[in-house]
């Protein structure tokens, strides 16, 4: 008996030393690679949103429960548990390059989820997560400490931080002097909830896009005249956002009801500055239309300035300008061309101005004087300069200039496998640059696996989606809005000399190129701005 009493006590102490114990630290978003010290010091204005960053290592099999503490009821604070999601290391490889090439597979904390209750599971034994406080703006400056304590399977930790409050009030985030255009794939919602597409269901979940498009300051409707801004294959004729058909006397008829609530739902929610328009110059060179003599969509392919092409879309041009003016719409909309041929573009513009020139175009891609001039809204390369004094002229039209990231940049990026402090460099960059904001090509186009895999066969990770799923966002997104706290300050310190200089700073072209370079310049302007 009192060998098996020795055994079973000696059994216990096995256990006990076998539990996991729990261990953490707040961290920077560097991969989550710098332990921050206990009781470190976070700088904030009032009116401010802060995003801590921490990690947890634990037994992965367990809840863990937590309580967050903050030395004033007037400061907000939420846990926001990051999901780990597959992706791959290959940016700078796009199309071909990337279905030919093997590449480097990890799991990224990516997927943001707000925790409504007091406990998570994790992912795995190591937990990665954020703190997102709200200061007031009328909180009294000073240093309020904050306590996230955590508890699993009897294990306890506490990790704490002191958030000190300067004396400076940011202004309300819609005041933000940064346009932000990440286009829209309205269909990519409906086939991954298999949805039916304009449903009521599928309003719903359009409405969250917006909700989300709006939190970092969305100013621009992304819509097409059929699917989507591809149109790789043919759909349905109630799934095109502007249903075109062929009558049998070879007429067309237009019907905008669908463009219509998709717009007015997106002004609802504030994005409406710009009403863009895609398919007059799509990659594929591919029209639709529903044709009731064969009772089927039909497709052809032209170029513009063919006569194929032309006895296509005039009619359209001249009806769609009916329209647009009778909603007072005309001089919101922009008709988009993402990295066509230059002078095929420049005829193009020609072309639909002819018919009316209300019209305006978006132009993305390399520069050129001659397109500069009839396009309103010109997006750049992140690594195109664009000389000041075309910059001004641009300005002086009223015109619209931005830059954008792709796949083709290899870094700086915003793709799962950036460093996440390029997203506060290039958000500041085009601030620094004197251009209007940033544009994406791809907000929130998903795979059925996106919850958990952001694999794709031709897109490197993270470059087609910026939101996920069930209403959640990503740790890029976060950050864009942090990012763009940061140029609210900026602005608030416009006059300042050293704003001026920290900004030019940022121009330097051999940034693009040294990522060390450019997180040193991002903690410069960090710093300074929280002094």
């Amino acid at each position: 008996m009192k060998k098996i009493l020795v055994f079973f006590v000696a059994w216990l102490a096995f256990g006990n030393c076998a539990q996991a114990q729990l261990s953490g630290h707040f961290t920077s978003f560097e991969d989550f690679g710098t332990m921050l010290p206990n009781k470190t010091e976070v700088k904030a204005w009032r009116n401010e949103s802060l995003i801590l960053p921490f990690l947890i290592n634990g037994d992965s099999t367990k809840v863990l429960n937590f309580e967050i503490k903050t030395d004033s009821k007037k400061i907000k604070s939420e846990l926001v548990q990051l999901h780990l999601v597959e992706g791959d290391i290959s940016g700078g490889n796009c199309g071909a390059t990337k279905k030919k090439g093997t590449f480097v597979k990890k799991r990224f904390p990516d997927r943001a989820e707000f925790i409504k209750g007091s406990s998570f599971v994790p992912d795995s034994t190591t937990s990665y997560g954020l703190v997102k406080i709200e200061i007031p703006d009328n909180l009294k400056p000073g240093k309020y400490p904050l306590e996230l304590t955590f508890d699993q399977n009897g294990s306890t930790l506490k990790i704490e931080a002191l958030i000190n409050v300067i004396g400076r009030k940011l202004s309300d985030f819609s005041s933000l002097d940064y346009e932000m255009d990440f286009w829209q794939f309205p269909l990519s919602i409906s086939t991954y909830y298999k949805l039916d597409p304009y449903s009521d269901a599928h309003w719903n979940k359009i409405t969250e896009m917006f909700d989300h498009l709006h939190g970092f300051n969305q100013t621009v409707v992304t819509t097409s005249v059929f699917y989507d801004l591809y149109n790789t294959s043919i759909k349905p004729l109630e799934q095109m956002m502007i249903q075109i058909r062929k009558k049998k006397d070879g007429t067309y008829t237009y019907d905008y009801s669908t463009f219509e609530k998709y717009v007015e739902l997106a002004f609802s929610k504030g994005i409406s500055k710009e009403i863009a328009v895609h398919n007059l110059f799509p990659w594929n060179l591919t029209y639709f239309y529903f044709d009731e003599e064969s009772g089927a969509v039909k497709t052809f392919k032209s170029e513009p300035g063919t006569d194929a092409y032309n006895d296509f879309w005039n009619p359209f041009l001249v009806d769609f300008a009916s329209y647009l003016k009778s909603k007072n719409w005309m001089d919101k909309t922009v008709f988009w061309v993402d990295e066509r041929d230059i002078n095929s573009t420049a005829l193009l513009v020609k072309y639909v101005k002819a018919i009316d020139p209300a019209y305006k175009f978006g132009y993305s891609g390399r520069f050129s004087p001659g397109l500069s001039e009839l396009v309103f809204d010109y997006s750049l390369a992140s690594n195109i300069v664009l000389e000041p004094a075309k910059l001004a002229a641009r300005k002086s039209k009223g015109f619209k200039t931005t830059y954008y990231t792709s796949c083709y940049e290899v870094q700086p990026n915003m793709l799962m496998a950036s460093n996440y402090t390029d997203i506060y460099f290039l958000i500041m960059l085009s601030k620094a640059r004197g251009y209007d904001g940033m544009l994406r090509w791809a907000f929130n186009l998903w795979s059925p696996q996106i919850m958990k895999s952001a694999i794709f066969s031709d897109l490197p990770s993270g470059d087609s989606h910026f939101v996920y799923p069930e209403g959640q966002v990503s740790l890029r997104y976060l950050i864009i809005k942090d990012a763009l706290e940061e140029v609210q300050k900026v602005e608030a310190m416009a006059n300042s000399s050293k704003t001026k200089e920290l900004l030019n700073s940022h121009t330097r072209y051999f940034l693009l190129n040294i990522e060390k370079d450019r997180i040193n310049m991002v903690q410069t302007m960090k710093n300074y701005l929280n002094d």
